[in-house]
Formats: structure tokens, sequence, C-alpha cells
């Protein structure tokens, strides 16, 4: 199955590149339908022209944000390798609520970019 997710220009280019191999989600209706072995077309936010697609080689759910992120290292999932939890749940809580994480958990998925 396909999917389509959009993604801002930064973790696009670092996903383009081969940097970022971790996408980090809301484990909500939409990403639960997502399962190893399936596509997803992830279209630059920024530059709608820009798009590629990955394989989705492992899908792991967690209760929270904070586990996802203590399981990966800082490259995989695209942040500065400085960088500390507090500031990595800063950055996905201007996106998700803290109350859609109690409501949903987080998703992770490893990918392949696929030609």
């Amino acid at each position: 199955m396909e999917h389509k997710m959009r993604l801002y220009d930064k973790p696009f280019q670092l996903m383009l590149a081969g940097t970022k191999t971790v996408e980090i989600r809301l484990n909500d209706e939409k990403r639960q339908a997502v399962q190893n072995g399936d596509t997803i077309q992830f279209t630059n936010l920024e530059n709608a022209d820009q798009s590629f697609k990955v394989e989705v080689l492992e899908r792991v759910q967690f209760d929270s944000f904070q586990e996802l992120l203590k399981y990966y290292d800082n490259e995989e999932i695209g942040v500065p390798e400085d960088y500390q939890l507090s500031q990595k749940l800063a950055e996905i809580y201007q996106i998700y609520s803290q109350a859609e994480e109690l409501e949903y958990g987080a998703v992770s998925f490893r990918v392949k970019r696929i030609e």
C-alpha cells in the first residue's frame, strides 16, 4: 500500500540524502494503516514539486515521544548530534500536542529510499 505524507524542507532534504532514516509521527489513524513493506511518498511542504518514495522497513509503536526519542540516535531521526531530549521534544510539540500524544502514542518508520 502507498501512503502520502509531507515533510518540512530540512527533514525532507536529510531523508533525500539518506542521512535521516527514521521518520517520527503521531500514531493516529492515518499512521496506524502504515505497515512494513508499504511505501510512503514524501512531498516537501515548502516545494510541492519535490517528492520521493521510501519503503517502510520497520514500524515501531511507542507510548510516548520521549520513549521513541530515547530509542534512536540523533542522526537516525535527523537532528543535530548535540540536541538533548528536551530540545527534541520541544520540536515535536510544535507539531503535535501532548493531548494527541496521550490519545494516540507515537510511531516510527525506519525507511529506505526507492528509485
